[in-house]
């Protein structure tokens, strides 16, 4: 049996079945497999999420009756390696059926084998898509189409179809606490690096960057957001990250402004301790503590110079790394989340000093989670008012008092960052 199709099915069987995080789920999966066959199982495994909506659209064109469970998954991996991978039909058929055989069902198999063929067949010229334009759209980048509604109400049809179409090189973005050059990076961690906006950072494409004091793994988007956070505080002062886990943002922050004091929050333990293990690991002093940050502490009021709200959200901004969030977030989610994100804005505004700043920031491209949380706010609390943004490495960001960061125009993550002013 093909080892990296068994892995593949694996890993996406805990993540359809079980509802698991498909970033976790398939680290612990390449954790355990040769070298050779992780860059194939990651295509898979990332891929059969990302493409979920047209993989089931194709798939629905070439059965009676649309399967369920593990014979549906492993129809997508078979569809996803013909449509997607440079891999001759033939093995593809093959190793999928061989797959099927861990069903223990002789009619599965021949049903596996037998479909495939047939999309096989006709696959390459399928263009049988829906013919309303946002339908089409849906299908053929496999967006929900409630999101795909959002987003052309935010940003209209033309910047709409731009975010749906665009897909990240997938990467690692790698920082680094002391300075470093792109080779002495490729030699540290033995894989090919190439530069990022910030000089601490770069992206690398395999290797182990995640275990050392030196180095981790964070993202150019939580960078941005804690450099924001360094700038405000400038070198001295109090900084609480108010939904800290697992600890990226404090512990940069500290390490940009090390005479600050840093105080992490988390509402769940294990995610506080989350934090602790961070800060550990990369020797950094934060004091952390689990808190419900919707629920007022008269200890902390008033208490810090600079307050960060990156609050949960609905994470579409981060579908490259998470691509299972399309799968399992609907459309009744936002306003569940907008509550959520407002009584924790609301409520930690008031941990900032007179004449500090309260930073409010998402990794999602929806204007319900984000300006219109702020533009909410803003009407209900007149002694805040717009600060702005100084991150000179974003020119467009840039002295702005917010921004919607979008992958295919700023090549980052996407997240939306606001920059609030308490009144002296």
């Amino acid at each position: 049996m093909n080892n990296a199709f068994l892995k593949s099915y694996q890993t996406l069987a805990e993540v359809y079945g079980k509802g698991a995080f498909s970033s976790i789920t398939l680290n612990k999966t390449l954790a355990f497999c040769k070298s050779q066959d992780k860059a194939l199982i990651t295509k898979i495994v990332y891929g059969v999420l990302d493409n979920d909506i047209k993989l089931e659209y194709i798939i629905s064109h070439y059965v009676n009756k649309m399967p369920k469970g593990d014979v549906l998954i492993f129809l997508k991996i078979g569809v996803y390696c013909l449509t997607e991978l440079s891999i001759p039909f033939y093995a593809v058929v093959n190793d999928t059926a061989e797959l099927s055989k861990l069903s223990g069902d002789r009619y599965v198999v021949g049903f596996v084998n037998a479909t495939l063929k047939k999309i096989s067949a006709s696959v390459a010229d399928f263009d049988d898509y829906p013919v309303d334009p946002l339908e089409s759209l849906s299908v053929r980048y496999s967006y929900p189409l409630w999101a795909l509604k959002k987003l052309v109400k935010d940003y209209g049809a033309q910047t709409a179809e731009q975010i749906v179409r665009f897909r990240a090189e997938h990467g690692q973005t790698v920082r680094f606490v002391n300075k470093v050059d792109v080779e002495a990076v490729e030699k540290q961690l033995g894989c090919k690096a190439q530069i990022t906006p910030f000089n601490d950072a770069f992206i690398v494409q395999g290797g182990n960057a995640t275990q050392s004091a030196y180095y981790t793994a964070q993202s150019l988007s939580s960078m941005a957001v804690a450099r924001i956070c360094a700038q405000k505080l400038g070198g001295t002062g109090r900084f609480l990250d108010c939904c800290s886990a697992p600890g990226g943002k404090v512990v940069y922050v500290k390490q940009l402004c090390p005479d600050i004091e840093a105080v992490a929050r988390d509402v769940h333990p294990h995610r506080a301790e989350l934090i602790r293990k961070y800060a550990d690991r990369m020797k950094t002093d934060v004091s952390v503590d689990c808190q419900d940050m919707t629920v007022y502490d008269e200890r902390l009021d008033s208490g810090f110079d600079v307050v960060l709200c990156d609050v949960p959200c609905s994470g579409f901004g981060v579908l490259d790394n998470r691509p299972d969030i399309k799968l399992f977030r609907e459309n009744k989610d936002i306003s569940e989340l907008m509550k959520l994100q407002y009584a924790i804005l609301a409520n930690c505004s008031r941990y900032v000093k007179r004449g500090g700043y309260l930073v409010y920031s998402t990794c999602t491209v929806f204007d319900n989670e984000n300006g219109q949380n702020i533009r909410k706010f803003l009407k209900e609390h007149d002694d805040f008012h717009y600060g702005n943004i100084r991150l000179a490495e974003f020119p467009d960001a840039d002295g702005a008092n917010f921004y919607q960061f979008l992958p295919h125009k700023d090549g980052v993550q996407g997240f939306f960052v606001a920059v609030l002013n308490r009144a002296e």
